[in-house]
């Protein structure tokens, strides 16, 4: 009996196999190579490692602009006229699009870390694109009509950046492994050279960021700044609904300086709390009055603006996905909470000593008050006990 022998066996490499396929379908052992990676894949590389760096940023800006994530709402509904969460989609996509190109970075490191040829597989270079252009666009879009919002993130940076560092210095640290190989495997001294400079001052940049850095975090406690006066602005909308008695009961228990609100006049003359030009979105108005639900708020007498429900909206549209943290006895109030008069307010203000800040707005011309709209508020405000030095409010003709 005569026995062959293999002339050569080969080990199974089942990581190496899913590594090179998952990133390049080379599933099989001949498809693979230790060659240099053409320029043609450097550049997908570089295209990839773009579209991660520019989705870290992205995902950062969403990340702190959560607590104005209800600005950004607004933003939308005054343009389309129609109350939703934008935000959602936005974050789903975000979060889908960074971890795909995170997997796919850590793909490719592991590609470079053990000298295999880079070869994105053409549907990863299709995504890839698909999502590096939507994030531009996402960015310019952002910036061409929240541009402020930068700003918030910039200021974030404060309290972030000495984490951000620590994080960063860990992360270069790992990839000198990297580098030092691939330095070690290049050919070309003059790359080995441009690899090494760029690594070293990188390296020497993070190390000297710190000197620059200004931050509370890190900062004696007694150089600190007193804690800046703060206003309550229609109450403390993310804890309850905005412009009822129990928003602005919230914001006083954070120790604001001042409460600030949008006032409307009523056909009857009756000044009330409403930011909206109609009651829709923050009451129950399409359920008691469905026929009149798009009418201007100033159209409704006190009598039916005071049997409307102005907190129920607040549990049902959970506005900054505060509701889960609300205790059963809040979500009870919310959900009792009506529409707040100026009356209630400025006695709720001059009991606490709080000053009001507060915008009139004319009723549109047809209005029976549209002449007696700041007399009407005047006169509340007379017959308040809030001091005169307390009290500040712009009249608004549109």
């Amino acid at each position: 009996m005569v026995k062959h022998q293999p002339l050569q066996v080969y080990e199974r490499q089942l990581c190496l196999s899913c590594l090179t396929g998952i990133y390049g379908c080379r599933w099989k052992r001949y498809q693979r190579s230790h060659d240099d990676s053409s320029k043609w894949e450097c550049s997908w590389f570089f295209l990839l490692c773009c579209s991660f760096l520019l989705l870290l940023v992205w995902s950062y800006f969403w990340l702190e602009a959560r607590n104005d994530y209800n600005e950004f709402n607004w933003l939308l509904y005054n343009r389309s006229a129609v109350w939703k969460d934008g935000t959602v989609p936005i974050l789903a996509t975000t979060l889908t699009g960074f971890t795909y190109t995170a997997f796919l970075m850590i793909l490719a490191l592991c590609h470079i870390a053990l000298g295999q040829q880079l070869n994105l597989y053409w549907i990863h270079k299709i995504v890839v694109l698909a999502i590096l252009l939507t994030t531009i666009t996402g960015v310019v879009s952002i910036d061409d009509f929240w541009q402020d919002e930068w700003d918030i993130v910039i200021i974030s940076l404060q309290f972030t950046g000495p984490f951000l560092h620590i994080g960063a210095l860990a992360v270069v640290t790992a990839l000198g492994w990297v580098i030092a190989g691939q330095v070690v495997r290049l050919e070309r001294s003059r790359l080995q050279v441009v690899m090494l400079v760029i690594y070293v001052s990188v390296l020497v940049v993070l190390y000297l960021v710190p000197l620059f850095i200004s931050s509370p975090c890190i900062m004696d406690r007694s150089k600190l700044g007193p804690r800046p006066a703060v206003i309550g602005r229609r109450g403390a909308p993310m804890l309850a609904p905005e412009h009822t008695i129990m928003s602005f009961s919230k914001a006083l228990q954070q120790k604001v300086t001042a409460l600030e609100a949008d006032v409307t006049i009523s056909l009857d003359g009756v000044p009330f709390l409403m930011r909206d030009r109609t009651l829709r979105r923050t009451t129950n108005v399409d359920k008691l009055f469905p026929s009149r639900q798009d009418h201007d708020a100033s159209f409704f007498n006190w009598t039916e603006i005071r049997s409307l429900n102005a907190g129920l909206w607040f549990l049902r549209d959970d506005p900054y996905w505060t509701v889960q943290y609300m205790s059963e006895k809040d979500r009870n109030r919310t959900a009792n909470q009506t529409v707040c008069s100026l009356a209630e307010l400025l006695r709720l203000a001059a009991r606490t000593n709080r000053s009001v800040i507060f915008s009139l707005r004319r009723p549109p011309p047809q209005h029976p008050r549209h002449q007696l709209w700041v007399s009407d508020a005047l006169k509340v405000i007379q017959r308040s006990s809030i001091q005169p030095e307390q009290l500040l409010y712009e009249a608004n003709n549109f």
